[in-house]
């Protein structure tokens, strides 16, 4: 890439794909954590994907700028640099597919847990002729007093 904006580009592509490569490993994080440990580290999973989106967005906005500063170049850095753009593309559809992925997994593990407090909730028919049958004929108390 002989012009500085296709290098810059070529920067922000590069940080993009690490950007999104990271992504790709919170969403298996928390994937493991939601399956494994518990809350707490399944939502500093989510928490740290945030954090991570919000640098991509800054690296997306300073590659839209270079891409529009672009616009008088040479068919030869246009090519380069749509092939760099292809390439954060698969790696943007690699980190939307683990994406919905965990969105898919999270919503499993809701509803898994919603049913059982659900069920919870019920009372326990087996539990209840246990009890009707054990408790036996009615208790009968006297007064001392006469």
């Amino acid at each position: 890439m002989s012009n500085p904006r296709s290098h810059a580009i070529a920067l922000h592509v590069e940080a993009a794909k690490r950007i999104l490569a990271e992504l790709d490993e919170h969403a298996a994080t928390a994937m493991h954590a939601l399956e494994h440990d518990g809350g707490a580290d399944f939502f500093a999973a989510v928490d740290e994907r945030s954090r991570v989106l919000s640098e991509l967005d800054a690296v997306v906005e300073a590659l839209a700028h270079e891409r529009a500063a672009m616009r008088d170049t040479s068919p030869d850095d246009d090519e380069e640099t749509g092939t760099l753009l292809a390439d954060m593309a698969r790696a943007a559809a690699a980190a939307l597919e683990s994406h919905e992925q965990l969105v898919a997994h999270t919503r499993r593990e809701r509803d898994r847990l919603g049913a059982a407090m659900h069920r919870s909730a019920r009372p326990d028919s087996v539990a209840m002729q246990y009890a009707t049958a054990v408790a036996g004929p009615e208790l009968r108390t006297f007064s001392v007093r006469g």
